[in-house]
């Protein structure tokens, strides 16, 4: 239902997609050889311990997910056999169990081997996690394929009025995602939806393909180091031509993403600012190569889609989306966007009149346009914050930030962690940078475990910038199969120099926030079964919000003094500096959600209307832009996120878990940041009815009993000072 970790080509985190379209009548099946691992021989088997990373390799990984994706198809073949003998009697667990046992243990391995090709891709390259990701998906995605499975899981349903909750629900996801599998079509219905849904494929590795070419066949070179004077180290280090000399240029510029939005920043050059903004906005247009243009296939997919859905007896594909997000309908979505717009749009043009104001006050000559924004923006930023990025660092030392958010978490949901002595109990991790720690009730009773890998490592993580970090679900708590879940939170810090700790930018600090509140998603889940425990089958637009939830504790003073202390003095972070880093975070609010509203919008309306791509932005770019639409943008022909990616019909989950994650932040607001009675109270409640239910009960009424009402988007409107 949800992706929570992607590299530019597939998923690293995968949870099962809507839409598949294997479908089966009758079979011979020839298996090819197991592999001859065992328990003894290859440590991956052994999913109920942690792993001893360092007698992990590739080939243990190919091996291990090979030899389990094997014995899991064997496995729901042989439970198909007795789910359809004539007088079977099935019962939840007679039903559940068995599939719990044959897929837990599989994920465990797959979760191995994500965790060292995001950490390790010597180890672990590319090319052969391709294989075991495509590997463990497909033999994943089989049970959910399943005709016998389907129809025993309706049965019970019916049949069985002593379900509970969360049985239902576990039920309820196996109904869901085998309907959307085509299991109620007839045979000419399937062949149908099997081939839409093989054109749908082709179209959209077709988008990918042609949008990935078009980003890597721009470039820029720069020689004038006039141009460079302002770019910080970090887009030097990647724009150089020789990376051993970055000051020295030339440089190149690319559309590369975080090349893209830095030199936009930066860049001093107005014509250059236009140059590189009109390429990255035209990309897939047939103004450029016409073997590259993408609207034929981005109309395809539109259409393929909506073939698709017709099918299974939906009116768009917008509203079939909807199955798996806690919004429940596009109605919902629509109002959440109208209300946010209604108070974003007057702001966003008070923002860029006051920075055009700004950029004239400084020599700025004509009117402000698009790729003008960005620059002036950043300027106006350090206008507000008087303070150098160096300066703020100096107060945001590694081991105390890490030891404050420890003892901040520790101290809100009654847990405890203990760091672990990894050759003592002979589990070491894949470098000897990375920590490993035990999570513990109060009572010492094991939680389960978190990797933390805090330091860039170029060439060998998956991307070596300071922006990339992830949060992996190694392994998933399962009572039936004995598994404890681990979680491995991976970023990319500068390492110690000189006796100097790593030294985190506040926007560093952030990241590390969210990734935590992420982790403790997927760690304090108290589900039975994997396939419903913390992120697992937690709806698209909900998958975020422990994430938001937890970056919001960075605007908060007590909060930040005790995660804060000048590398040398000790000294917290002054409120005064605080106060401006928080109006800094905020700058231009208005126009930032208006950008966020229009993406959700124009996803919502190409995916439940037929009309052509341009007449729909035409038709939504007035009501949420203060500029006209460039004759040269064909942002929707490069918008991969939904049409070649997972994000179809789903674009609005950014906004949507940042306003219920405001909305839960408000709470501990109204129980009084300096309260720690009153905090540790209702944190406590929010771990065991939101964190602890995780997948098992629907995000929508986890958040009524939390706050006993829907969400509002007030919160967010406060937090953003466009209220």
């Amino acid at each position: 239902m949800a992706a929570i970790l992607k590299s530019s080509n597939f998923q690293l985190l995968t949870r099962n997609p809507i839409i598949r379209y294997h479908y089966r009548t009758a079979y011979y099946v020839l298996l090819p050889e197991i592999p001859h691992d065992t328990q003894e021989t290859n440590p991956i088997l052994r999913t109920h311990e942690l792993v001893d990373y360092k007698s992990v390799s590739a080939e243990t990984c190919l091996n291990a997910v090979a030899k389990l994706s094997l014995e899991q198809e064997s496995g729901i073949w042989k439970l198909e056999n007795q789910l359809t003998e004539p007088g079977t009697n099935v019962s939840f667990e007679s039903l559940m169990n068995p599939l719990e046992s044959l897929s837990a243990p599989l994920d465990a391995a797959w979760g191995v081997a994500r965790t060292l090709y995001v950490t390790d891709s010597e180890r672990m390259p590319s090319e052969t996690y391709k294989q075991i990701h495509h590997r463990a998906r497909k033999s994943r995605s089989l049970k959910f394929q399943s005709k016998p499975i389907y129809e025993a899981c309706k049965s019970i349903m019916n049949e069985n009025k002593k379900l509970d909750q969360r049985q239902i629900r576990l039920l309820n996801k196996y109904i869901l995602e085998g309907r959307l599998n085509g299991s109620e079509l007839n045979e000419s219905g399937m062949k149908k939806y099997i081939e839409t849904s093989r054109k749908l494929e082709t179209h959209k590795s077709n988008f990918q393909q042609k949008v990935e070419k078009a980003t890597h066949r721009f470039s820029h070179v720069i020689t004038d180091p006039n141009t460079v004077r302002d770019f910080p180290s970090e887009l030097l280090r990647a724009t150089a031509l020789d990376s051993s000399a970055p000051s020295r240029g030339p440089w190149k510029i690319t559309l590369q993403p975080h090349i893209y939005t830095s030199f936009m920043e930066h860049c001093p050059d107005q014509l250059l600012r236009w140059n590189v903004w009109q390429a990255n906005r035209a990309r897939g247009s047939s103004s450029g190569d016409s073997s590259l243009t993408t609207s034929l296939d981005l109309e395809e997919i539109r259409f393929q889609r909506r073939d698709q859905v017709k099918l299974l007896g939906y009116p768009s594909f917008a509203a079939m989306s909807m199955e798996t997000k806690m919004a429940g309908n596009v109605e919902n979505v629509t109002k959440m966007i109208e209300l946010l717009l209604e108070k974003a749009f007057p702001a966003q043009e008070k923002e860029l009149t006051a920075l055009e104001s700004f950029a004239r006050e400084r020599g700025f000559d004509g009117s402000l346009n698009m790729w003008d924004v960005p620059y002036w923006r950043r300027k106006q930023v350090r206008s507000l914050c008087q303070h150098e990025e160096g300066d703020i660092r100096e107060y945001f030392p590694l081991p105390r930030v890490l030891s404050g958010l420890l003892a901040l978490v520790e101290d809100i949901f009654n847990i405890h962690f203990e760091l672990i002595d990894q050759q003592k109990i002979g589990a070491t991790a894949w470098h000897p940078d990375v920590s490993l720690y035990a999570v513990r009730h109060a009572d010492g009773k094991l939680i389960g475990h978190f990797y933390f890998d805090p330091f860039s490592r170029i060439g060998r993580k998956l991307l070596s910038r300071e922006a990339a970090s992830w949060m992996i679900s190694t392994r998933s708590r399962s009572d039936i199969v004995n598994h404890t879940p681990v979680a491995s939170v991976v970023m990319n810090f500068t390492p110690n120099l000189h006796g100097i700790p790593s030294l985190l930018s506040f926007h560093q600090v952030q990241t590390l926030l969210s990734k935590m509140g992420h982790a403790l998603q997927h760690l304090l889940t108290e589900s039975t079964y994997s396939e419903v425990a913390g992120l697992t089958n937690l709806e698209w637009d909900a998958v975020q919000i422990s994430a938001q939830f937890f970056q919001f504790w960075s605007s908060d003073w007590t909060t930040m003094s005790k995660i804060s202390g000048h590398f040398e003095s000790g000294q917290p972070l002054a409120k005064e500096t605080l106060n401006q880093l928080n109006k800094a975070a905020v700058h231009m609010s208005g126009h930032d959600l208006c950008q966020q509203l229009y993406l959700s919008a124009l996803d919502l309306e190409l995916y439940s209307t037929k009309d052509f791509w341009l007449d729909v932005v035409k038709r939504l770019w007035p009501r949420f832009h203060h500029f006209p639409l460039d004759k040269s943008d064909a942002h929707p022909c490069n918008f991969t996120d939904i049409v070649s990616q997972d994000m179809a019909a789903a674009y609005y989950s950014h906004t949507w878990s940042k306003m219920v994650a405001a909305d839960i932040y408000s709470a501990f607001q109204e129980a009084g940041m300096d309260d720690r009675n009153a905090l540790r109270t209702i944190g406590e409640r929010f771990r065991n009815v939101v964190l602890a239910n995780g997948g098992t009960v629907a995000p929508s009424e986890t958040f009524r009993q939390f706050r006993g009402r829907d969400p509002s988007p007030d919160a967010l409107l406060i937090h953003a000072k466009l209220n």
